[in-house]
């Protein structure tokens, strides 16, 4: 189905976009973006090189689910490019999980600015895009 794709694809450059722009040194949002514990404390320390790094694979998303438009039909096979984008839907299933403390739908830390906007806006996100993937291999 060329729309969900189409749509997964667009939000993923995005989000590859805002990623490559922490990565050389912007600042804008950078403060609700990682999770932290009830002491306010960073539950991770991304560096440069894996925000960079980060923005690579969002990137190699977003060509994954273009794929599926048939554009790469010549180079690649559409079982490939199919079990890729199921492979991604999986990823960002998971992510909407969570951990069960942090992150996701069942985590227990709810107060925290991360938390917060995990609520409103990253684990939504996450099912919206796992659900374009999935619609996204059906013939």
């Amino acid at each position: 189905m060329l729309l969900p794709a189409v749509v997964a694809a667009t939000i993923f450059v995005i989000i590859s976009a805002i990623h490559f722009y922490w990565a050389f040194g912007g600042r804008w949002g950078i403060g609700k973006v990682v999770p932290v514990n009830t002491a306010g404390e960073p539950m991770l320390t991304p560096g440069a090189v894996g925000t960079f790094i980060v923005a690579l694979g969002l990137l190699f998303f977003a060509l994954v689910l273009t794929a599926n438009t048939g554009v790469f039909d010549r180079l690649v096979s559409r079982t490939v490019v199919i079990w890729a984008t199921r492979g991604i839907a999986a990823i960002f299933a998971l992510r909407a999980i969570g951990d069960f403390k942090y992150v996701g739908l069942f985590r227990k830390v709810k107060t925290t600015p991360f938390a917060r906007k995990d609520t409103l806006l990253f684990t939504p996100l996450c099912i919206v895009l796992c659900v374009l993937c999935l619609l996204a291999t059906r013939p």
